[in-house]
Order: C-alpha cells, then structure tokens, then sequence
C-alpha cells in the first residue's frame, strides 16, 4: 500500500497509550494522529481512520452494541483484548474490529495485526484462541442474546400459555407471522416445543415464577 493511514491510539492509561504510539512508528503505511483516553471523542469523525484500542481495563460486558456504535463510520479496529474475556467475537468483527491482539501478544504480532485491519481481513492473536473457541461453540447462550422485542414478546405470550392464534390478536398480528416468531424462538433457543420455549423464558428471566 502507497497511501498513509491515519491512526488514532485509544487507551485509558497514557503510559499505555504512549508504548502502543512508539511501537506504531516502526509499522509502515501508517501516521498516528490521534492520542486520546476515549474513543468517544473520534464520535463525528470524517475521515475512515484506523483505531488501535487498548480494551484490558474494559470487560467484555461493558464492550456490547452500545460501546461499538461509538465508533466512527468506516473505522477500522485492532482491539487489545483481555486474554481471558474477550469481547463477543461476531459483534466485534461486525463493528470493524478485525484484529484481536491482547497486552501479552508478542509485539511481532502488531504490524500483521494493523495490516489486516487496514485490509479489511481478519486477525487473531494466539492467545485469544482458546475463549474465542468457547464463544464459538457456546451457540445456545450467544443466540439467547440476540432476540428481537417482537420475539420476547411472543416468547413470553407462549410461556403463558396463548395459542398462536391469540397471541396474534395480542400483537397485532397474523396467525402465520407467530407461527414464523415462534419457529425462529425454537432455532435460536435450541427447543422443541412449547414447554421447553417455556422452560427457556423462565430460565432467560423473561417470565417470572410464581
């Protein structure tokens, strides 16, 4: 690549973030621009920019939708994860950040990571192999997450027993169209019919017990 990409170094701890700037300067094809403590502040940002983001301090339950939507459009991310909670993988990846490094990762790894990242490919580091393979193989507790409010709407209708029929009526909807939620609700949920959907909503917290 002949062009120069801007980059912006994210990271709460200054020593941190000066260490990370110092190793960038041996990357070619690159200028950092930006030392910042909060990636807030690249919030308005024009210009496609390369983030590296230093994540250790920030578990991986503070690093959902709401943290990724902070990001610049067209941003691209090398994440400096915690090795031992990762951000959810699919959810980093889908935000542009597509290499995973961590603070133990040798710092060999860091131009590879950067080159990926401003490839648009994928990069990970060793070390986060082992969780991200837990993430990968845990189907029914990451799909769990991603319901839609329709859906919970209808999982909790179901739990209560309604017919398809009347929880349409409820909802303003057709027969056919719960048919379709609930058939979606048994895939993502793993069940196979109502009273293991019922089983799954009281155990999801969307259902109270009496």
């Amino acid at each position: 690549m002949n062009s120069i990409d801007p980059v912006a170094v994210v990271a709460a701890d200054s020593l941190v973030r000066a260490g990370i700037t110092r190793m960038l300067a041996q990357v070619p094809g690159i200028a950092v621009r930006h030392e910042l403590a909060d990636v807030a502040v690249l919030r308005g940002q024009r210009q496609p920019i390369l983030i590296v983001l230093d994540l250790h301090d920030r578990p991986a339950s503070r690093t959902g939708a709401a943290f990724w939507a902070q990001m610049p459009d067209g941003h691209r991310t090398v994440a400096l994860c915690r090795p031992d909670d990762p951000p959810d993988l699919l959810a980093a990846v889908q935000s542009g950040a597509t290499s995973l490094l961590t603070r133990r990762s040798a710092a060999t790894e860091l131009h590879p990571a950067v080159d990926a990242a401003r490839r648009g490919a994928l990069y990970l580091s060793a070390d986060l192999t082992p969780s991200l393979l837990q993430q990968a193989t845990a189907v029914p507790s990451t799909r769990e997450l991603r319901l839609t409010e329709r859906e919970i709407e209808t999982l909790r209708w179901v739990a209560q027993g309604l017919t398809h029929g009347q929880i349409g009526r409820r909802m303003g909807l057709t027969e056919s169209t719960v048919n379709t939620y609930v058939k979606r609700l048994r895939a993502k949920l793993n069940t196979g019919n109502k009273a293991e959907l019922t089983r799954r909503a009281i155990e999801l917290g969307y259902v109270a017990t009496r």
